[in-house]
């Protein structure tokens, strides 16, 4: 029986002979998919690996990493929990013991003999299963479509860089299916692809998509100086791999939007992988040479449809193939898959693509500008409703991003988001309204964006907050280090309101649901800016803003309004009650909090109260400015 210190000694002990003995076993590793029953939820898969040869005579033990730390998802969330088999075996097919670090799950140690020459480990992975963060890195089956992250069927020796070992993977799909993938093609035979000898980093970076029905589309004409760009779209339906001729050029005009924004491509091809599915979880994940995107059924079939998160998702992870991919915060570059990353500068990583992927929908006019504007007006709303400030700054977001991504469903805005990505967003509006300012329109962020994203080089490319605010400093000479050291470094009471004026707004109230395009509007039942209080259309509490008429009521998230005013919950009564409260001064509620029904009275005279952005109509407009397509 070993006690805490015991093992903790063992593994230390195990980590310096494997350090001695592996010496970065570079020799390739080959991997042979089998997807044929990912139809039904599994995928199996055989991995053969070199041994060090400081052990192929002596044998001993060989540590392995199941991949816990894959970039892009922000947080230790490899999907370790949903291995069903593991087994290793020598070059003769003998079985080799192994064991899991204790206090490590990703951690595997591998007992060798003496004359093991290769390990050959056999693996059976469980698909369609949720995993702690693992955001996009599973593996996803249905009948007639199927996503393979290689990560999932994987183990990497403990000393090998990312960078340098090499690999050489096979897939065999069911029959009749395509693959789409970033990874070259080598041959082709008996139903099993053979991909091109690559490095393990970049067989990581590159997911397959894979189904019976796919349609390719090519954004760039032949000739262009624009690197080939290919849309892959799969669907378990045939017919929904036709899409929109207005959609696709929306996707053409993106592609050549971002060429004239950044300059330069960090690639020299590049494959969006889109599937439009009921089946598959809505999910994307940004690689260099391709993104992943899985949005719901019958999305592409018309502009009016592709609206929303569902629009944002292939510009955004577009966009990381520059920001995030080719160019990265020095925290978050590694050789392994196992060393924790620093995410302290998702504010660049996530908010500058979230502001960039708007800009490129918009521009290609994918979104029309009213849907910009409010877009702004939305996210100005929802972020100064945020009081998790007071205590957490948006950096702190950041640095705890890999426990913030299940949000909270109560008392959400006390315990802060991923912020970092739509905050992260308003503010690098506000630095581009800013060098507009300055400069008199002659630069802007795009000539930051061309400076920064634009360098050549081999990717990824570190930096540090440092090289921003000196590459902002030579765009347009300003108190960068202040501007972010303010917004990112320090809880607010209230949200920094500075970019409305940036923007020759100001912050007005109204009592009407603002209205938007295309029939957005305000839901009513959204009283955070008067009693402090959201509701679901069943009466039940969602929010409730601390300090707030509703707080002081003692009204709180999970309860169900069943009366108001004397009467039975309904959206109607509720909103004429909010509608009587500067002549009654209250509201009556009868509030179920488990099995116990209680009378609880909201003190309110103000009547309905809604956020909304005005804009000063006697200053010159900077929004028109920037999502105004670039002509070169």
């Amino acid at each position: 029986m070993l006690i805490k210190s015991d093992w903790r000694v063992i593994v230390a002990l195990t980590l310096v002979a494997v350090g001695a003995a592996s010496s970065r076993s570079l020799a390739q590793i080959r991997l042979e998919i089998d997807a044929t029953d990912l139809p039904r939820r599994l995928l199996r898969a055989t991995e053969t690996i070199p041994t060090p040869k400081l052990l192929r005579k002596t044998g001993g033990d060989l540590a392995l990493w199941y991949p816990k730390w894959i970039p892009g998802t922000h947080a230790a969330g490899g999907p370790v929990k949903n291995i069903a088999g593991l087994r290793f075996f020598d070059q003769d097919g003998e079985p080799i013991e192994w064991t899991r670090t204790p206090g490590e799950v990703y951690r595997f140690v591998a007992h060798l003999p003496a004359d093991v020459s290769e390990i050959v480990v056999k693996f059976e992975y469980v698909a369609n299963q949720s995993s702690t963060n693992s955001h996009g890195v599973d593996a996803f089956g249905s009948e007639r479509l199927g996503l393979i992250n290689s990560n999932t069927v994987l183990l990497v020796p403990e000393r090998d860089r990312s960078d340098e070992t090499m690999v050489k993977m096979s897939l065999r799909l069911p029959e009749r299916w395509t693959a789409a993938t970033a990874l070259p093609v080598d041959g082709q035979h008996a139903g099993v692809i053979q991909y091109e000898r690559t490095t393990l980093e970049t067989l990581v970076d590159s997911p397959i998509m894979v189904g019976r029905h796919e349609r390719v589309y090519e954004l760039v004409d032949s000739g262009s100086s624009t690197p080939p760009h290919r849309l892959h779209v799969f669907s378990e339906n045939a017919s929904m791999v036709d899409i929109d001729d207005d959609v696709l050029t929306g996707f053409k005009r993106m592609v050549t939007q971002a060429a004239r924004l950044f300059g330069e491509h960090p690639f020299d091809s590049f494959d969006i992988l889109l599937a439009t599915s009921d089946q598959l979880s809505l999910n994307g994940l940004e690689h260099l040479r391709s993104s992943m995107n899985v949005i719901p059924l019958d999305t592409l079939t018309s502009p009016k449809k592709l609206k929303g998160w569902n629009r944002n998702l292939v510009p955004h992870e577009y966009t990381h193939a520059w920001n995030g991919k080719h160019r990265r915060p020095n925290g978050m570059i590694a050789t392994d898959f196992h060393t924790p990353e620093d995410t302290r500068l998702l504010w660049v990583y996530e908010g500058l693509t979230e502001y960039i992927g708007e800009l490129l929908q918009v521009r290609s006019g994918m979104m029309s500008d009213e849907e910009f504007r409010w877009l702004l007006e939305q996210r100005v709303r929802s972020l100064r409703l945020e009081q998790g400030r007071s205590w957490q700054p948006l950096g702190d977001t950041a640095a705890a991003a890999g426990i913030l991504r299940s949000g909270s469903r109560n008392w959400s805005n006390l315990r802060r988001g991923q912020d970092y990505y739509d905050e992260g967003a308003l503010y690098w509006l506000e630095a581009d309204a800013i060098i507009r300012r300055l400069t008199h329109n002659e630069r802007s962020l795009d000539d930051f964006c061309k400076a920064f994203f634009g360098e050549e080089g081999k990717s990824p490319m570190g930096y540090d907050r440092t090289e921003i605010v000196r590459t902002l400093n030579d765009v347009a000479e300003y108190d960068w280090n202040g501007f972010w050291t303010l917004r990112i470094d320090e809880p607010h009471a209230r949200l920094p309101m500075s970019v409305v004026t940036e923007l020759s707004m100001s912050v007005q109230f109204t009592n009407e649901p603002p209205e938007g395009p295309d029939d957005a509007r305000v839901n009513e039942l959204d009283a955070r800016d008067s009693i402090g209080v959201r509701f679901t259309s069943g009466g039940v509490i969602s929010d409730v803003q601390i300090g707030s008429p509703g707080d002081e009521a003692g009204l709180g998230p999970g309860m169900k309004v069943m009366g108001v005013g004397g009467f039975v919950w309904s959206k109607d009564r509720f909103v004429e009650a909010l509608k009587a409260t500067p002549i009654k001064a209250k509201m009556d509620l009868l509030v179920a909090q488990g099995d116990a029904l209680t009378p609880m009275v909201v003190e309110y005279d103000g009547g309905p109260r809604y956020l909304t952005l005005v804009r000063d109509e006697k200053k010159p407009d900077p929004l028109m400015k920037i999502m105004a397509p670039r002509n070169k």
